[in-house]
């Protein structure tokens, strides 16, 4: 056969198939002989050989691979088309949620930042009537009690507070992130993106952390409220006896002063300003300066805390994003088989 006579062959061929493309012309394979001799007799060749039997058949299971894959895709889009509806909605409903969890952790962090913050402040404000309190002992004792007092009750309320706080912030956290990390498993998202800084164990651990220092605190308190008391005591004493406060007064200036007078006076006014020595409120004093520096320090981290905003919140809205993505490759795909 001719090259020329081939090409008129082939041609022929993929003409006929073509205009048999049906399910008829698929159940013909059975019988290529048949089918074969049906080609060489469309192509117009007088005789029929071997090869051309050979090349029809390739060209038919090249058409009917071609078929297959065709009818393939047309499932696929068939079953695309009807789950579009449900996988668009599942997502937009899950970018709402994330962005829901976001503003929510968020808020918690906000204002659980805002009470740290005022805590903190309040501490200060303990440390420097503290301070006062102790300075001013040998010029007004009555001032200087008040003053420590006032300073025992903030300080100890501040750190109950801020205790508290931290507390109600990582138990807040934990459950939203328990929601979000819930929420994104069922939108497909592996388990190591979702998963935030800190693990279940580590948040376990930080809780009886949290609750111990909670448990420290709640004692300091009780004990801080029964100084408060010996300095409102104080205060009453100070002013029914002027002799003994003078002699509270010589012992804070002078620290001169005999045994039994050093132990009256420690007895009425022990646990005060008025029961210490100069060195005594010296050490005192920079306790308390100290105790200021690391309320100041803190309250700058926490205001820069809260601007910064919540770690967390920042990670669902990534995800958030992540997902309208997604959406939007579903919604091309979906515009592009309907148009």
């Amino acid at each position: 056969m001719g090259s020329t006579e081939r090409k008129g062959f082939i041609e022929s061929v993929v003409e006929y198939l073509w205009d048999t493309w049906s399910t008829v012309a698929l159940q013909l394979l059975p019988t290529i002989d048949g089918f074969g001799k049906q080609l060489v007799e469309r192509a117009g060749l007088s005789s029929f050989s071997p090869f051309n039997l050979m090349l029809a058949v390739g060209l038919l299971l090249i058409v009917y691979i071609i078929f297959r894959k065709v009818k393939d895709a047309s499932r696929e889009k068939e079953r695309f088309l009807e789950v579009y509806p449900q996988m668009k909605q599942e997502l937009e409903e899950s970018i709402g949620k994330l962005h829901a969890l976001a503003d929510k952790i968020d808020k918690v962090h906000r204002d659980c930042t805002i009470t740290q913050v005022v805590a903190k402040s309040t501490g200060a404000v303990s440390g420097v009537l503290t301070i006062l309190g102790l300075a001013l002992a040998p010029v007004s004792a009555g001032v200087s009690l008040g003053l420590s007092a006032t300073g025992l009750g903030l300080g100890a309320a501040a750190a109950v507070t801020s205790v508290s706080t931290t507390l109600v912030e990582k138990v807040s956290t934990a459950s939203v992130e328990a929601e979000a990390r819930q929420l994104l498993t069922s939108s497909n998202v592996t388990e190591n993106d979702i998963k935030s800084n800190n693990t279940e164990k580590d948040i376990t651990e930080s809780l009886e952390k949290i609750t111990s220092r909670l448990v420290s605190v709640s004692k300091q308190f009780v004990m801080n409220v029964d100084d408060i008391k010996k300095n409102i005591n104080a205060i009453k004493l100070e002013k029914a006896s002027p002799r003994l406060a003078n002699k509270a007064k010589r012992l804070m200036t002078t620290g001169k002063l005999s045994a039994k007078s050093t132990k009256e006076v420690k007895k009425a006014f022990g646990g005060t300003a008025l029961a210490m020595t100069k060195n005594d409120r010296i050490c005192a004093a920079a306790t308390a300066c100290h105790s200021l520096a690391l309320d100041i320090i803190s309250i700058i981290e926490e205001t820069k805390h809260l601007l910064e905003g919540a770690e967390f919140a920042a990670k669902l809205r990534q995800k958030a994003q992540e997902l309208e993505q997604k959406l939007q490759e579903l919604i091309r795909v979906h515009d592009s088989l309907t148009q």
